[in-house]
Formats: structure tokens, C-alpha cells, sequence
């Protein structure tokens, strides 16, 4: 009787081998909005590495949200990632779960991947939320360039805050921001926050702090909703200096931040026809009063090339275009709009954004309510063209790349509770050379990065 060998031991004998063993060294996380776990997909395999359900931290019925993964030389051995959780109050979410409105959190977790042992495991390091008091439950991402080894930004629309930690284990707050809009004025005010000075935490788990019953999900930017509310999106680094960007989602601006200062230094005003930012009208205390006179579309998320040379935001609902910034000057005021990514037509809404390390293209995910497909595109930076597009499958959400920059990945189906799983394309050669399934139900994904330069080019610093 022949011996019995553990698939993981030596995949080279097995008859997929050829077509994955290109992927070596590309370890996917892949949470699952519906299934309330995260795995570790070994991508050259593949197999999943190990997986946790976020129950067992104590959240009933969890939504893993968005998430951003600290590079790793070895990722087989050993990484860390972040976790962001939300409650599924949102009509879009209960078209399918009604059941849901009550439950779920906002939590964000520091996770630790294990695969040093006899059975590989992922455990959570820390629970930022407890820590810090304030609990967030949209992007997380993960700072470089300047702000690399450093900081970790988490973000929230219905609380519309942002929070800075540092990526210890036991993080310590840096900065907590707060964005508010005054209808009457038409006025944006961003202000710090500050932790109670006798315990050293915000008073913001849980539900503290929501201005709005739910988030604003795809296309709900212009939705009723508490008049101050803004949306706020998320936090992304510029690669090369000391500045972030705060995506304000239901205005349309991103504002720019000194990461040295935390000062916001610009409001950039990303729509066809807008100034290119809003001037700031006043700074008293610890808030920065900028004047928006109008809106013209509103945005949902936005990022920086991977070379720094560009900002690129993605507006929606009523204007359908990429906005495509100049942002190499130190000073973000002098910002300009060189371009604008267009052909979308009116369903269509531009989405998340996948780099290459080289710059040589953008990717696009271009979203599209229910019966719709949606897209994947991909652009030339060189001419701000869609050069190619792909219909991976339904409900279409991040793109992200291989540690070599070869391949993108993409993930699909994340609400809809149809076809469902991950794609992968050759970036150059546009074909599609793996398809996998996923039952997660998967807002996100990211590859674990092999180095902070790699890391650049990662879905965890841009989204």
C-alpha cells in the first residue's frame, strides 16, 4: 500500500502545480463580509493557510470590513494585519440580512498570522478599540514612505472620524480627527479629538459617536442623513512625503495632511468643474474651517500612484470620472488637475484602485448595483485611457498586485450572494490566468507585502 503525503508537504507533484507555481511567495487575505471570518490563501498552491472567525473574539454575528496587511520577507512564517469590523445596518446589507440590524460592532483588530509550528494558525494581537476607546469600522491602512514602521490610520463614515496609532501591539493614539459640515455656512470643519486626559481613551466604542443609522453604502453618497455628516472614507500615505489625504466622501474632497504636523495644510475639490481645492477660511483652536460653496459629485475613495507623482480620486453618482491630480509639489495647495479618467457612462460608479510597483498602469474596479455586473479596467498612466476592462463577475470590489507587480488580483460578489470569488489577470498581458472560489462574500482583499518599498504599491496604504 502506497504512503500517505500531506498535499502541503510538495505540491510539485500535483497536476495544478504548473499553473500556480508562479504565484510563490503571495500569501491573499480575504475577509468575509458574510462569513465573518478572514483566511490566508497561499496563492501558488493554493490553499488556504489558515483561518479565523471573528466570533470568537465576542462579536455577534461579525461583518470583517476592510483590511490592510504589514509586509512580511517570509510571509508563510509569519505577518501582521488589521481588521476593521462594522454593524450591518445598512439597507443594502439587510436586503438580504434583515436579521442583522441590530447586531455586529464597530471594532478594529491587529491579527497575527502564525505558520511556524506543526498547524498553522491566526490569532488576534489586539483589540485597537478596547485599547483606544474608539472603535471605527471602514478603511484601514497602513503609512510609507516617510511614515513607514509608523502609523496605522483607521477611518469611519457614520462617526466620521479617523484615528492615527502607532503599530505596536498595545498601540498608542497619535492623532484622532473628527470632519463636520455646517449646511448653513457650507462650511467643512476638521478638528482634532482628544482622549479624556484621566483615562487616556476616547469615549467612542460601539455605537458612541454614529451621526447616521448606517453607512452610506455605493451610490447612497446624496442619501438623507444627518446634515453635519460627511462620509468620511478612509486615510491613505503619500508614498514619498510627509502628507495623507482624509477622503470626504459626500463633498467630494480629499483633505490633505501633514503627517508631521497633523495640520490639514488642503481641501482638494476632486470634481470636472470645481476649483481644484477650497480655501481655507479660518483656523481657530484645533479646527480648520475650509468653505464649500457647492458640491458637484460627491467620491468614494481615492489614492496615490505608486511613484507619488499622482493623486487619483474616484467621483461618483453624479459625475462617473477619475480625477487625476499632480501631487509631486511639497506644497498640496498647488495641486492641480491634469486630468480626468472618463467613458463610464451613468450605472457605473469608479471604485477602489490597485497599483503596480512600477507605475506602468492603474487599476480600477468600476461598481454597479444589482442586476449589474460592473467591471475591472485598467489604465494608462501615460494617457489616462482605459486600455482594457474585465467582467470578473458580480459585485466587484479591490484590486490588488503580486509581490512582482506581474499579476492583479481581484475579488468579486462581496453582498450579493451570487458568483463569488478571486481572479487573477496578467497585468500586461490583460489575460486572465486563474479564477478561485471563495463562499466569504468578500468586500476586500489584500497581498501581504514583501518590504515597505513593496509596500507602496500595496491595497494597504491606497484604496
Amino acid at each position: 500500500m502506497p504512503s500517505a503525503f500531506a498535499a502541503v508537504h510538495d505540491a510539485s507533484k500535483e497536476s495544478q502545480y504548473k499553473l500556480f507555481e508562479k504565484f510563490k511567495g503571495n500569501v491573499v487575505l480575504i475577509p468575509g463580509k458574510y462569513s465573518g471570518t478572514v483566511s490566508a490563501l497561499d496563492l501558488s498552491v493554493p490553499e488556504t493557510l489558515a483561518w479565523y472567525n471573528y466570533g470568537l473574539a465576542g462579536v455577534d454575528m461579525p461583518i470583517p470590513h476592510h483590511i490592510a496587511a504589514a509586509p512580511s520577507a517570509d510571509p508563510y512564517k509569519s505577518f501582521d494585519f488589521y481588521q476593521t469590523m462594522q454593524p450591518p445596518g445598512s439597507p443594502y446589507v439587510n436586503e438580504n440580512s434583515p436579521e442583522w440590524r441590530t447586531r455586529g460592532d464597530f471594532k478594529m483588530f491587529k491579527m497575527r498570522y502564525d505558520g511556524s509550528g506543526t498547524q498553522n494558525s491566526i490569532q488576534v494581537v489586539s483589540d485597537i478599540s478596547a485599547e483606544t476607546g474608539m472603535a471605527l469600522g471602514v478603511h484601514v491602512s497602513i503609512g510609507v514612505g516617510p511614515n513607514a514602521r509608523r502609523y496605522v490610520a483607521f477611518a469611519d463614515g457614520q462617526k466620521d472620524m479617523v484615528l492615527i496609532t502607532t503599530l505596536d501591539d498595545t498601540p498608542k493614539i497619535v492623532k484622532a480627527f473628527r470632519v463636520d459640515y455646517d449646511p448653513v455656512a457650507r462650511q467643512i470643519n476638521i478638528s482634532h479629538v482628544f482622549p479624556d486626559s484621566s483615562t487616556g481613551k476616547f469615549d467612542y466604542q460601539g455605537r458612541k459617536g454614529m451621526k447616521t443609522s448606517h453607512e452610506a453604502m455605493l451610490g447612497e453618497e446624496l442619501m438623507p442623513a444627518d446634515p453635519t455628516a460627511v462620509f468620511v472614507d478612509a486615510f491613505t500615505w503619500h508614498p514619498d512625503m510627509p502628507l495623507g489625504a482624509i477622503l470626504i466622501r459626500r463633498q467630494g474632497c480629499c483633505a490633505i495632511v501633514n503627517t508631521e504636523t497633523w495640520e490639514p495644510v488642503a481641501l482638494l475639490s476632486t470634481a470636472k468643474g470645481a476649483p481644484d481645492n477650497f480655501p481655507l477660511v479660518k483656523q481657530s483652536g484645533y479646527t480648520w474651517t475650509f468653505s464649500v460653496p457647492s458640491v458637484l459629485t460627491p467620491l468614494h475613495e481615492a489614492g496615490f500612484l505608486t511613484n507619488g507623482k499622482y493623486f487619483l480620486a474616484c467621483n461618483n453618482v453624479l459625475q462617473n470620472n477619475i480625477a487625476v491630480y499632480r501631487s509631486e509639489d511639497p506644497d498640496p495647495k498647488k495641486w492641480k488637475k491634469e486630468a480626468f479618467v472618463e467613458g463610464f457612462g451613468n450605472k457605473y460608479l469608479p471604485l477602489h484602485m490597485g497599483n503596480v510597483p512600477d507605475s506602468r498602469w492603474a487599476f480600477f474596479t468600476i461598481w454597479a448595483r444589482k442586476p449589474n455586473n460592473g467591471y475591472i479596467c485598467k489604465v494608462d498612466p501615460k494617457t489616462w485611457q482605459m486600455v482594457a476592462k474585465w467582467d470578473t463577475g458580480p459585485d466587484p470590489h479591490t484590486c490588488d498586485c503580486t509581490v512582482d507587480g506581474q499579476y492583479i488580483t481581484t475579488v468579486y460578489s462581496g453582498n450579493q450572494g451570487g458568483q463569488s470569488g478571486l481572479v487573477v489577470i496578467h497585468a500586461d498581458s490583460d489575460e486572465i490566468v486563474a479564477r478561485l472560489p471563495s463562499p466569504a462574500g468578500q468586500h476586500d482583499h489584500v497581498v501581504v507585502p514583501e518590504s515597505w518599498e513593496g509596500m507602496k504599491a500595496s491595497r494597504s496604504t491606497s484604496v
